[in-house]
């Protein structure tokens, strides 16, 4: 990390780092491997956000509330047995764990809304059924951007903390620091927010273009995520992430059942049209088979925020079990960093809408 004697000091005092990180020693209990699982439940508590991401500030009510970022009673609710669902999203006490179940009322749930705007945003996708509709693709997709922009933030404020109590972090090299890349992901969705922003004050909500995919059939999952994409589904480059300058380009992803079928929304900001036109219509013309195909590889390798009814997934054969779960720890990203392309509409081991 490259940190002047007058920069700002990372741990986020507000400071200049001369006169506040600068030199310290790094705490003891903290820095000792044996005590790692008590540092990383100490981290993500004390880096927890509670905020309202809605621009309109002052309507806000006083309580920000653990806001689901899939619905409760429309979705999580049909998904789980006994109150309780899986997610690939470990809880602090067992940051390595490949699922973990969840309460009905914790799953996906975050601290980005107050209670207010929580629903009074969401109500015609609450309230109504899923229409297609300009809004409800809208707010199908604010909502995914809004749990994943504040996660990167809590990520961020982790960093922070971590700072304080390891100090001796500043000598990392750049490219060794985990959070750089969190640090750049920030910086490229501000622009993203400020265009949600404005739509959600004017009540202008044309601002995405969006492929919609109906499958005639409820699964037993859901999921939303996004991601900033590099390669088309040919495998031709779309844009560079290595560019600091270049703010990257994201497509958001929802997946959920409803009635008795499935829908797949996949978004991206319309001023972002002419870069993923090619994209576009290699995903109009995929057969439904390489929908589902394409689906079940990209959910696992973009998000953690998916919803798996726990019987189903107990009953899967355990090969599929861990090859689900190996892409969703990151093993096709890594298999990309390396400069490999990962084919998107090569089938899986495992199908999730077999669940």
């Amino acid at each position: 990390m490259k940190i002047g004697r007058n920069d700002p000091c990372p741990c986020g005092s507000g400071k200049k780092y001369k006169k506040c990180c600068l030199g310290k020693a790094d705490d003891v209990y903290y820095s000792n491997p044996l005590n790692l699982l008590d540092t990383y439940k100490k981290l993500r508590k004390e880096s927890r956000i509670r905020q309202c991401l809605h621009p309109n500030s002052y309507e806000c009510s006083e309580k920000i509330i653990g806001a689901h970022s899939i619905q409760n009673n429309k979705i999580i609710k049909r998904l789980s047995s006994n109150g309780i669902v899986y997610m690939p999203c470990p809880k602090s006490d067992n940051p390595f764990a490949p699922m973990t179940l969840y309460g009905r009322k914790e799953a996906t749930v975050f601290t980005g809304f107050c209670g207010y705007h929580d629903k009074t945003v969401f109500q015609p996708i609450e309230d109504r059924m899923f229409d297609k509709s300009i809004q409800h693709i809208f707010l199908y997709t604010y909502r995914c951007f809004a749990v994943e922009y504040h996660k990167k933030q809590e990520v961020v404020n982790m960093e922070r903390n971590m700072f304080k109590i390891k100090p001796s972090l500043a000598d990392m090299p750049d490219e060794d620091n985990p959070y750089r890349g969190m640090h750049m992901a920030i910086d490229d969705l501000q622009h993203v927010k400020r265009i949600f922003d404005t739509a959600l004050l004017t009540g202008n909500y044309d601002v995405l273009s969006s492929v919609v995919w109906e499958f005639d059939q409820p699964v037993k999952f859901a999921g939303t995520g996004f991601e900033a994409m590099t390669h088309d589904l040919e495998g031709n480059k779309i844009q560079d992430l290595l560019n600091p300058n270049v703010l990257a380009k994201h497509i958001f992803v929802m997946v959920f059942p409803e009635g008795e079928k499935t829908y797949c929304i996949i978004s991206w900001l319309k001023e972002n049209d002419e870069l993923f036109a090619r994209y576009k219509q290699q995903l109009l013309s995929l057969s439904e088979e390489k929908q589902k195909i394409y689906i079940n590889n990209l959910l696992p390798m973009i998000s953690e925020n998916i919803v798996v009814n726990p019987e189903a997934w107990d009953n899967w054969e355990e090969y599929k079990r861990n090859e689900f779960c190996a892409i969703e720890f990151g093993i096709a990203t890594l298999f990309e960093a390396e400069g490999d392309y990962w084919d998107r509409l090569e089938p899986p081991v495992y199908d999730l809408f077999d669940l």
